[in-house]
């Protein structure tokens, strides 16, 4: 049994590009604003302003009062989401349909 082989790397999920949470939080920290700051103006709970920093959750309107509050845009603190210039609506495609013409 001690010789277990290691996982292999590919099995593994890639880093996140996105800012960590405790950067997110420390950037609050120096703006002077708090996640319950933050709760209030979106009309939310701390603890979903915090779900989203810690990345459990995922909330557009969130994450642009957090962005906001500390100055940064929204494709610096969470790539990975806003890498093509937002989210996506559930069921839409990614890119424009092609256009067909008529023969």
């Amino acid at each position: 049994m001690g010789n277990r082989k290691p996982t292999p790397s590919i099995t593994r999920k890639p880093k996140s590009m996105d800012m960590r949470a405790v950067d997110i939080r420390l950037a609050l920290l120096r703006a002077g604003v708090t996640q319950a700051d933050i709760a209030r103006r979106v009309g939310v709970s701390q603890t979903a302003v915090h779900r989203i920093i810690e990345g459990m959750n995922v909330s557009h309107r969130i994450r642009k009062a957090i962005s906001e509050a500390i100055d940064t845009p929204l494709g610096l603190i969470w790539p990975s989401a806003y890498l093509f210039g937002g989210p996506r609506k559930p069921g839409r495609p990614s890119c424009k349909p092609v256009e067909r013409r008529a023969a």
